[in-house]
């Protein structure tokens, strides 16, 4: 009897202990498992050969009015202003020993990557690009960069400023002799000149729009006021001022001209 039971005993035994080797087995199993996934996501992450995407230069924007000379058929001075709603208005005045021509180009600019295209009927028409504090102009004929001057622009004329916020939408002043006039938003014309006390004030009766100047005709009894407004850059020979606009009065028979500037509202 003791014999059978020490056979069973034994027996017993050695059918349980087998049964602690898959769970070892499993452990070491995990345990491979869980550092192969550690491994593969090292991998993953692993940025040595990552190529960086290029980083896109930003631009400053170029808000105001600029001025170059490049010896394009004798001379060409080129004046630009910039303006912040993204247009500009460009004047390229060619001086030759036969006549002074002037082309008037009016468009959109935008920078991309460093660099500022104007644009004309979705037509490239210039390249700007900064170097330190100055913009320079791009000839494509010429192959060569040339250095923008920055002027003055008249319409941050503080003193104007404070019209606009009056209602004026047109100034205009000349010399030899002092005049000056204003047209605001009301179509009311006022006219001064030098040796007069008060301004001459009329309503305007028309405006007319020709290929080259906006203009408005204003009458009263005897009197007739005719402006005639070009958009070409103009300087008053007594500031430093830059003004975006000649402007021609004609007073009944006098004739008088000098600079100015619209201001859209």
């Amino acid at each position: 009897m003791r014999k059978l039971f020490f056979g069973v005993l034994i027996f017993t035994t050695a059918c349980t202990l087998p049964e602690e080797k898959p769970v070892n087995q499993l452990s070491k199993k995990s345990d491979t498992t869980v550092i192969e996934t550690n491994d593969a996501n090292s991998a993953i992450i692993d940025t040595s050969d990552v190529v960086p995407l290029p980083v896109i230069k930003k631009v400053n924007p170029p808000n105001g009015i600029y001025r170059t000379v490049l010896p394009v058929n004798g001379s060409m001075e080129q004046t630009i202003a910039f303006d912040n709603n993204f247009t500009y208005q460009l004047q390229e005045k060619y001086n030759n020993d036969k006549k002074d021509s002037i082309v008037i180009t009016e468009g959109t600019w935008a920078p991309s990557d460093g660099v500022i295209w104007l644009y004309k009927d979705q037509v490239i028409r210039g390249r700007y690009k900064w170097k330190g504090e100055t913009l320079q102009y791009y000839s494509p004929f010429l192959k060569k960069s040339f250095a923008m001057q920055p002027l003055q622009d008249a319409m941050q004329n503080s003193v104007w400023k404070n019209k606009v916020k009056q209602g004026v939408s047109i100034i205009g002043v000349g010399t030899e002799p002092f005049w000056n006039i204003e047209i605001d938003n009301k179509d009311s014309l006022s006219f001064l000149l030098s040796e007069w006390k008060q301004p001459l004030r009329i309503k305007i009766d028309s405006s007319f729009n020709d290929a080259d100047s906006t203009g408005f005709i204003a009458t009263s009894d005897s009197t007739e006021i005719r402006v005639t407004i070009f958009p070409h850059f103009c300087s008053d020979g007594m500031s430093d001022f830059v003004y975006r606009n000649k402007i021609k009065v004609q007073y009944n028979q006098q004739m008088f001209k000098g600079c100015g500037v619209m201001y859209r509202q």
